[in-house]
């Protein structure tokens, strides 16, 4: 029987490659005409060190635990965000967020998952970060959800879009600091504990800033159950912090 996730990738892929033909896509990067991202803004890309805390990727000698995140660990049990907020990846998550610009989620999706699998995770699903529900009426989707989907294919995962689900809508983070984040995003979410019990959750966002919504939605799969959570996202807020001792986790 052929491989239901390589059916429904190559016709995803189909769609968009007939969409591009009758819409030629223009470079994220650079406006070059004839791809979402052209070769030499792609090797611009600036990737994110595996060295880095696995609770909140700050830049460390070598992979393991940052000095705050030993203090106030998260839920979820690692994070790896494919790269820095900036350039080529600040552009695909704008057009994506703010630009309706669908084709990029593939493109991005596909960066991802191979960030994924050079991690080794042993998952079970996908979930993605659901949306504030007016911004998700206004924005008619939710880019994670968007990002998510593409990613379970290449993954060879099923996709959980209704096992977390947001109880109460939130203000904007954007102008949050990171208290007020975390007291925003309190308790919004809900996860279902017949699709997640028991369940290794990859649980995915566009971009990491201070990991409180991550942390959120991660405590509500944990309450349903769910037995272990990693976090992939496309991008990662910048921050300056010189690199600091670290704590070796137990497992990473």
């Amino acid at each position: 029987m052929a491989d239901k996730y390589a059916l429904q990738l190559s016709g995803y892929k189909a769609l968009w490659n007939a969409i591009d033909w009758v819409f030629p896509p223009k470079c994220v990067g650079c406006g070059a005409e004839g791809q979402q991202i052209c070769p030499d803004c792609l090797q611009k890309i600036q990737y994110t060190s595996r060295d880095s805390c696995i609770y909140c990727g700050r830049s460390l000698p070598v992979r393991g635990i940052c000095p705050r995140c030993r203090q106030h660990p998260p839920v979820y049990q690692e994070v790896r965000s494919l790269a820095g907020f900036e350039g080529v990846i600040r552009e695909i998550v704008i057009n994506l967020k703010y630009r309706s610009d669908l084709g990029l989620s593939l493109v991005a999706a596909e960066m991802m998952a191979g960030l994924v699998q050079r991690e080794n995770w042993q998952l079970e699903m996908v979930v993605p970060v659901p949306l504030n529900e007016k911004r998700r009426k206004q924005r008619g989707y939710n880019q994670a959800a968007a990002l998510a989907f593409p990613l379970s294919l290449l993954l060879k995962l099923p996709l959980r879009s209704k096992a977390l689900i947001r109880i109460r809508d939130t203000k904007s983070q954007v102008h949050l600091n990171s208290a007020e984040r975390k007291a925003n995003v309190q308790g919004a979410f809900l996860a279902d504990p017949l699709l997640v019990r028991g369940s290794r959750v990859l649980l995915v966002d566009d971009v990491y800033t201070t990991g409180a919504t991550l942390n959120a939605a991660a405590e509500a799969l944990c309450s349903a159950g769910c037995s272990d959570v990693r976090v992939v996202t496309l991008a990662k807020a910048l921050d300056h912090h010189k690199e600091v001792e670290i704590a070796t986790p137990n497992k990473v």
